[in-house]
């Protein structure tokens, strides 16, 4: 994002303040420098100009590094994990080789789970390093000792000062439960004991206290809740996506405090004239469940596509807030437009909050409201997994931690959508038997935009080729008939039998919208029968391809091959990178079409057009079988060698000196490496 463009568009539209919000330039430095920060005395110096929303300049550059955090904590006798600065993927294997697995590496200027990885064994180190410092602006990262597993526990503390040296807490939330370091459902309080927590909060306003802070923040810990160690994790200087919790149990607009702290002469004292020198207790218990463009039943993939403001309905009701992008009040469905899910941002649809007199009332309120949601069929999200959380006796026992959802998310998904009240495909009611064929029972609420569709409609397929090379006269015609009808949620899913004219017997077929995105390129489609096609698992941007497709794109035929596991592609969705690996050693016959760096493709494209190597071929015969073609190879070599003197010099002389790394290779695989000097000897006989 162009900071300079941003300050020229403020000023030109004579806006007052810049609220970064918690977006990807929300801990900039450079994006405070261009305005003007919190007064240290006076009003009549600042009082004209653009303001910016947030901590002053000398603290976001010490609070957005995490290295400067940690050496902050340390100054102040904070607790941190063993961590340090590293430039290289051997930097971490030495300190590794000193402190032991697991490690945590993290990049510099990283957040939202973005720009970090868990690394448990050494194999890991190299492509966890690698997809870290891709994921950083900087390019700079560092390695911890990860806390992580039962008991480890993550607890942030609200803290809010006005950049004169006063500063207050507004107590703690928790967010435990976690997937690959995003938070899932935060809460507020915390369950630890107090006493615990009593802890964190002095640690918090001492470290803000230094930075003389001003504006809102966080201060993050790891908390162990069975031996109640802790320590510090790291600062964001910002608002943070969960704020709303402590919003519901301090019965404040943080926004709105944050931009009285911004007004010339403002104090804490002004701006919280009843939460200061100290809060009062929190009232009740807050809940946050975000609601994400997901796929559970995929592996969590985004789930890209439109989403009708029709299909949409939150729940309501005391106690129940929803803060969403998704707007649901156009009822007319001229001015209606689709509302687009797409691949460059956070897939974050709403943010449902609900607020109790205790824990249990605000739980049960959040499974009500959940109940209440309604985002239509086409995009996938993870509701379920949200109930389950809720309905799950660890979490209303407070036991969940930070590895918690991860290691229990089956059950976790199961209870969700049991309590959902939804049926998988495989679950529903044997379909109703119509006129000869049938129809499945569907709901109203799974229907909203499923197309009428009856058994027996006959329909007239026309395929033919969008290539430029061939004439678009060339067509194929078909004729398909619905036999039956087995689910009907289409577009979002259609299965059912069909007869066609290109097939002699009726056809079953299960049809699942994977998802529905804007490419930048017309890509064909892999094959998942055909064993060389190397298909794209999701949709995003191509950031990086292996030298051996890249070579097979610039039409070289040296360097094209590439190992098992090897990364074929690195592929961003919402700037964090996945790698597609090789799933065999081959050759690289050709990359699909429209594969290349920085084009944008659909789940299922072809990558790439491998042919399996030799070993490969060889590793699947089974082993009896080599065992006895080596024992034939061993017993007719030397025969054949003594027969046939001049093969045997032909052989020996040009097949095994020019060849000799194909030969060791074979001969090693059969007999091991005591095999290949028993040949040789035989063959110099």
């Amino acid at each position: 994002m162009d900071v300079e463009r941003i300050a020229e568009i403020a000023r030109q539209t004579n806006c007052t303040h810049v609220h970064p919000g918690y977006g990807f330039l929300s801990e900039s430095p450079k994006l405070a420098s261009q305005f003007i920060n919190h007064p240290i005395g006076g009003s009549s110096a600042t009082s004209y100009g653009v303001r910016f929303v947030g901590p002053s300049v000398e603290t976001l550059e010490i609070a957005s590094d995490k290295m400067r955090s940690r050496e902050l904590a340390i100054n102040h006798g904070v607790p941190v994990a063993l961590g340090t600065h590293v430039s290289s993927a051997e930097d971490v294997y030495a300190f590794v080789q000193t402190n032991g697995l697991p490690v945590v590496i993290k990049a510099l200027d990283g957040g939202g789970g973005r720009g970090i990885r868990l690394v448990h064994t050494e194999d890991e180190i190299n492509n966890a390093f690698q997809r870290c410092t891709g994921e950083s602006a900087s390019g700079s990262v560092f390695v911890e000792k990860a806390l992580v597993g039962p008991g480890w526990r993550h607890v942030e503390v609200q803290i809010v000062g006005d950049g004169r040296g006063s500063v207050t807490h507004l107590w703690e939330r928790e967010c435990s439960v976690q997937r690959r370091f995003q938070k899932v459902i935060e809460m507020a309080p915390s369950t630890l004991p107090r006493a615990t927590v009593e802890h964190l909060l002095h640690a918090a306003l001492k470290m803000a206290g230094n930075l003389r802070y001003a504006g809102l923040g966080t201060v993050e810990f790891l908390v162990n809740g069975e031996s109640h160690q802790w320590v510090f994790l790291e600062i964001n200087p910002r608002i943070q996506v969960e704020h709303t919790v402590t919003e519901e149990i301090m019965n404040l607009d943080l926004v709105r405090v944050q931009l009285l702290l911004c007004q010339p002469g403002a104090s804490l004292a002004s701006a919280l004239p009843t939460h200061t020198p100290s809060p009062p207790p929190p009232h009740g218990h807050a809940i946050q469940l975000r609601l994400v463009a997901e796929d559970p039943h995929n592996a969590f993939r985004l789930s890209p596509g439109t989403i009708s403001p029709s299909d949409v309905s939150w729940p309501g009701g005391r106690g129940v807030r929803v803060d969403t992008w998704l707007n649901c009040r156009l009822r007319d469905s001229r001015t209606r437009p689709k509302l687009v899910v797409g691949m460059d941002f956070d897939p974050l649809l709403a943010k449902v909050v609900v607020h109790g007199g205790t824990f249990q009332e605000a739980a049960s309120r959040a499974l009500r409201a959940l109940c209440e949601t309604r985002v239509g069929v086409e995009v996938k999200t993870n509701i379920a997994v949200l109930a389950g959380v809720i309905v799950h006796p660890d979490w209303v026992a407070g036991a969940v931690h930070t590895r918690w959802l991860e290691d229990n998310l089956d059950d976790v998904a199961q209870l969700g959508r049991q309590s959902l009240g939804l049926l998988s495909t495989g679950d529903l009611p044997p379909p109703t038997s119509i006129a000869g064929g049938s129809i499945s029972p569907t709901s109203s609420s799974n229907a909203s935009g499923t197309i009428l569709l009856q058994p027996g409609a006959s329909f007239q397929l026309s395929l033919s080729t969008s290539s430029p090379s061939q004439p678009r006269d060339t067509s194929y015609n078909h004729t398909l008939v619905l036999s039956s009808i087995g689910h009907n949620a289409f577009p979002n899913q259609l299965s059912g039998t069909i007869t066609t004219s290109f097939a002699p017997v009726p056809l079953s077929f299960s049809l699942t919208q994977h998802s529905s995105i804007s490419t930048s390129v017309q890509y064909e489609m892999a094959n998942p029968q055909e064993v060389t096609h190397v298909g794209s698992p999701l949709s995003g941007k191509i950031v990086e391809l292996h030298p051996g497709l890249a070579a097979a794109i610039e039409g070289t035929e040296a360097g094209r091959h590439v190992n098992a596991g090897d990364p074929l592609a690195v592929i961003s969705v919402m700037k964090m990178e996945n790698v597609v690996n090789a799933p065999a050693s081959g050759e690289i016959s050709r990359v699909g079409k429209g594969i290349e760096v920085g084009a944008i493709i659909g789940e299922g494209a072809l990558l790439n057009m491998a042919n399996a190597s030799f070993m490969d071929e060889i590793r699947k015969i089974p082993p009896v079988t080599r065992f006895l073609c080596a024992s034939s190879l061993a017993v007719t070599l030397p025969v054949l060698l003594q027969i046939l003197p001049i093969y045997k010099v032909l052989f020996v002389k040009e097949y095994v000196t020019k060849k000799f790394e194909i030969w060791r290779v074979f001969t090693s695989f059969f007999l091991g490496s005591s095999g290949i000097n028993f040949i040789f000897d035989i063959a110099m006989l």
